[in-house]
């Protein structure tokens, strides 16, 4: 709880809002900011925007980032593990050493996305919509990977 009262402060001092402003990360816009080592653990953010923002050695184990819009971000060490990003919108974002394992990605909208390195294990990932995007697959062991919509996607397993 300690790192969301302290992420929450940075959040608030940055993009100027209130302390009213921020019951929780649901139907926020946060901009330019770096979030570095933090353990963010079933964070909830439903319909929220996130715009150029890099996070470094995050983990979002078992977090819900559903209707959210990650627009020009990085992600580097982020643990993804088990959690849900139905239906968002990545674009022009960077993933790089990320796991994504037993987590589930559905009717998501992609876009000039480039995954590198990351862990897809055991991810459930379809009906999808990816355009011009790269996808550097360390592991995809018993994964659902399916029913998506692609234009100009790459796709390299390791």
């Amino acid at each position: 709880m300690e790192n969301r009262f302290n992420l929450f402060s940075e959040i608030k001092e940055k993009n100027n809002y209130t302390s009213d402003d921020l019951p929780n990360f649901n139907e926020i816009e946060i901009k330019d900011l770096i979030i570095n080592d933090i353990n963010l653990d079933n964070l909830i953010s439903v319909k929220s925007k996130y715009i150029n923002i890099e996070f470094n050695t995050l983990s979002l184990y078992s977090s819900y980032f559903v209707q959210t819009l990650f627009e020009e971000c990085i992600f580097q060490n982020v643990d993804f593990t088990k959690s849900n990003l139905n239906n968002t919108s990545l674009k022009s974002c960077s993933f790089i050493s990320c796991s994504f394992a037993s987590a589930e990605i559905m009717g998501a909208e992609i876009t000039n996305c480039n995954f590198k390195n990351c862990n897809f294990t055991d991810i459930i990932f379809s009906d999808n919509t990816i355009n011009d995007t790269q996808f550097e697959i360390t592991d995809k062991s018993f994964s659902a990977i399916g029913d998506n919509v692609e234009k100009n996607v790459v796709w390299l397993f390791s």
